[in-house]
């Protein structure tokens, strides 16, 4: 017949064992925490620098819209956004840009989401850049920021050109007596204190001729 003692500590050892494993873990997952939070730091700095290229192009975007757009930056522990809301009578659009860490925190993940509303134009409405967080791939970044930029005007011209082209200043070319946006002018030349616009260069060439003038 065994022990009692040792049945005893036999019965403590089980328990022991069990106290040692859930100290284990929590000691895996102490290591597992100081190792993201080590990570996150150097998300930060990848983040910081991501934005930097990032503001002054989407600044632009917000200058050229200006009370068309309703721009709403957020921050979020590790994501930070920018959304950028047009409503018009022809659609409401909603173009966002965020960034955060990938689950791992090996890399930076930059996304572009946009939404129109009603759904009647062919769009991306989703599209990701990722770079490593030890090294911000700063020229593809931009190149991808400026095609997604160009690609929402693209859109939204798409969608209001009527409404760009009847709140445009109208100017007349005066050598071929034509109307057209000012926006579309083709070349202008100065002189005696006044622009004049044409639809392109031979036209301005033709008036310069005309008035006796250098080509400018």
């Amino acid at each position: 017949m065994s022990d009692v003692n040792e049945l005893a500590k036999r019965i403590e050892g089980a328990f022991s064992a069990v106290k040692d494993k859930a100290q284990q873990q929590m000691q895996e997952r102490l290591g597992e925490f100081q190792q993201r939070q080590g990570l996150l730091k150097e998300y930060e700095k990848a983040q910081a620098n991501i934005v930097e290229i990032a503001k002054p192009r989407l600044e632009v975007l917000a200058k050229r819209a200006g009370d068309r757009a309703k721009v709403t930056p957020s921050v979020a522990q590790t994501r930070r956004a920018a959304t950028f809301e047009f409503k018009s009578s022809k659609a409401l659009m909603v173009l966002t840009f965020s960034v955060s860490p990938d689950r791992e925190v090996k890399n930076a993940v930059v996304e572009s989401d946009l939404k129109v509303v009603p759904v009647l134009w062919k769009f991306d409405s989703h599209s990701e850049f990722t770079t490593s967080i030890a090294k911000v791939d700063a020229d593809g970044l931009t190149k991808w920021l400026d095609d997604r930029i160009l690609s929402f005007i693209n859109l939204y011209i798409q969608i209001h050109e009527s409404e760009i082209v009847d709140k445009a200043e109208m100017v007349e070319d005066p050598v071929a007596k034509i109307s057209f946006p000012k926006f579309a002018a083709g070349a202008t030349l100065e002189q005696g204190g006044k622009t004049h616009y044409f639809i392109d260069e031979n036209s301005k060439a033709e008036f310069a001729k005309q008035k006796g003038t250098a080509k400018a």
